[in-house]
């Protein structure tokens, strides 16, 4: 599957020492790292404007598989502040949508008239925000980067969120442990914000 472009809002990130935006890539022995901090373009499409998503995509090319971890990845802005990514049920709950699955909210209800008062008990389902809306958050944990392995021969993709940085950064890297690559513990990909 290709790498979609494109950028809803919030801050633009340009990839350092290229001359357009879109996806970066950098080989290592066994395997290929892409990211791309413009890809969003699910529901919520206001997403950026409280959140990064990076879409990650791993292609293992070696003989034995790769373990993805979301603690694998971190950002560094240019004061070494750290950012660690989030979960996605967290992203979903901090934009005020609901987590997977129906949420049943039991109510009692009193009414009064007529010379009698009536009591009524009752319980309603939420299934999440309405579809279309801005806290319409179905898409953020599907399109989540997985956590597991990936064998030889097949590849991963999908998102990381992390917070937006502190203000007045220049620079941010996301961070990629590389676990299984010996003498290479990490790789970086640099962002700038784009000039506007």
């Amino acid at each position: 599957m290709g790498l979609l472009a494109g950028c809803a809002g919030g801050p633009a990130l340009q990839p350092i020492g290229t001359a357009t935006p879109g996806p970066v890539a950098q080989e290592l022995p066994g395997f290929q790292v892409t990211v791309d901090a413009r890809a969003w373009q699910g529901r919520p499409r206001n997403l950026t404007d409280r959140f990064l998503p990076f879409l990650i995509q791993l292609k293992n090319s070696g003989s034995a598989p790769l373990v993805v971890v979301r603690s694998d990845f971190f950002l560094l802005d240019d004061t070494n502040r750290q950012y660690l990514p989030l979960s996605p049920v967290d992203v979903v709950i901090a934009l005020g949508g609901q987590p997977p699955g129906a949420v049943v909210s039991p109510s009692v209800g009193v009414a009064t008239g007529g010379g009698g008062t009536a009591f009524g008990l009752g319980l309603g389902v939420s299934l999440g925000a309405p579809f279309g809306t801005d806290s319409d958050t179905r898409d953020i944990i599907p399109q989540a980067l997985p956590d597991g392995p990936v064998y030889p021969g097949y590849e991963v993709h999908g998102f990381l969120y992390f917070l937006i940085p502190a203000p007045g950064y220049r620079t941010i890297r996301l961070v990629v442990i590389a676990r299984e690559v010996s003498g290479q513990p990490w790789v970086e990909f640099p962002f700038q914000p784009a000039a506007k």
